[in-house]
């Protein structure tokens, strides 16, 4: 039930967004002439989003260096994951989200790509890893370690 609510809460939200953008397209009408505006035909919001990775939880930092590199990867996969949900879920007016991860010490890109809302509702379950793939996103490793994609 509370899930319909906010579907329903949600696209109310986008149509009153949408009415704005059509309101805003109206031009001074010309002799009289009813419907003279620009028809709005596609509209689309864009959010771009940029963060740096979290470090491991201090409790990790003992732990062999290559178990700590999965875990830094393991976690900041989750993290995207779970940020990607609540984006979506916080803003119902956003149809699509260009994010970029740095790494916590270069400060180079180590995830990044563009996710539409279709495509993360309709996202299957598996290894979270495979499921920001299947997104679009973009990240490489080698032996549980990020390589940085550039700039």
């Amino acid at each position: 039930m509370i899930r319909a609510v906010k579907g329903f809460l949600n696209y109310l939200t986008q149509q009153r967004l949408r009415r704005k953008v059509i309101g805003a397209l109206e031009v001074n009408r010309r002799a009289g002439v009813r419907n003279d505006g620009l028809s709005l035909k596609r509209m689309s919001n864009r959010l771009e989003v940029e963060w740096q990775a979290r470090g491991i939880h201090p409790w990790d930092l003992g732990l062999p260096p290559e178990r700590e590199a999965q875990k830094f990867v393991e976690q900041c996969l989750e993290d995207v994951d779970a940020a990607l949900s609540r984006l979506f879920e916080t803003l119902p007016d956003t149809d699509e989200i260009e994010l970029r991860v740095l790494d916590p010490t270069s400060a180079e890109p180590i995830v990044a790509g563009t996710v539409t809302r279709a495509q993360a509702v309709a996202a299957s379950a598996g290894s979270v890893g495979m499921k920001l793939k299947s997104l679009g996103l973009v990240y490489r490793l080698a032996n549980w370690q990020f390589e940085s994609l550039g700039n």
